[in-house]
């Protein structure tokens, strides 16, 4: 379990590959809630999965919807023009996945919210539990990143509200506006290495 934790960790850091990583590390969490008896390591792993498997669904309906529509749209001659009658046809249809898809959107930022609780609670138990402080480093570079994403989305809520256009021009030029990303970047990336080091050096009983 403590391969298949490292293992995710490192996945989540690759392009594409990280596409699994919760499945594993949420696989990981769980097998060692049931080895140590912690009851919070197990939820978490369950919901790391549930987390992954609605988020695949809600892609499949984001996917299947707009292919519905289009494929239940006649289009005039040339297809460059929709009839205002088929166009009204259609209004009701595409409300109702918008309803559906916003719900959908709402419960999924809902799952993910108690997910990152969850796992950076496992984190601080696990440091506790198996006498490991690369847990605890991993717990602690994900709660500044988070932080700072929080600073971020501030700063860039006051701009937009106090001078959009200033918000624009800051963003555009040199992309030096955005480079205030860069610290979440690396201790995200810190925060999967401490946990890929901190899985393959679990002592689990």
């Amino acid at each position: 379990m403590s391969v298949l934790g490292g293992i995710g960790c490192v996945l989540n850091i690759i392009p594409l590959a990280n596409v699994v990583a919760p499945v594993l590390i949420g696989v990981a969490w769980y097998r060692m809630g049931s080895r140590t008896g912690q009851s919070l390591f197990r939820a978490t792993g369950v919901l790391m999965v549930v987390t992954f498997l609605a988020s695949v669904g809600f892609l499949v309906f984001f996917l299947g919807s707009i292919i519905g529509v289009i494929m239940s749209t006649p289009f005039v001659l040339g297809g460059e023009n929709l009839s205002t009658a088929v166009a009204a046809a259609l209004l009701p249809q595409i409300m109702g996945y918008l309803a559906v898809f916003l719900a959908a959107a709402v419960a999924l930022a809902a799952l993910g919210l108690a997910t990152v609780v969850l796992e950076l609670g496992s984190h601080f138990r696990a440091a506790r539990v198996l006498n490991s402080v690369w847990f605890r480093r991993a717990a602690v570079a994900r709660i500044i990143a988070l932080v700072l994403v929080l600073v971020f989305v501030a700063v860039v809520l006051a701009l937009a509200v106090a001078e959009p256009g200033a918000l624009m021009g800051a963003a555009v030029v040199g992309g030096n506006f955005l480079l205030l990303l860069l610290p979440v970047i690396v201790l995200s990336l810190l925060a999967n290495i401490f946990s890929a080091i901190a899985f393959f050096t679990a002592n689990i009983p």
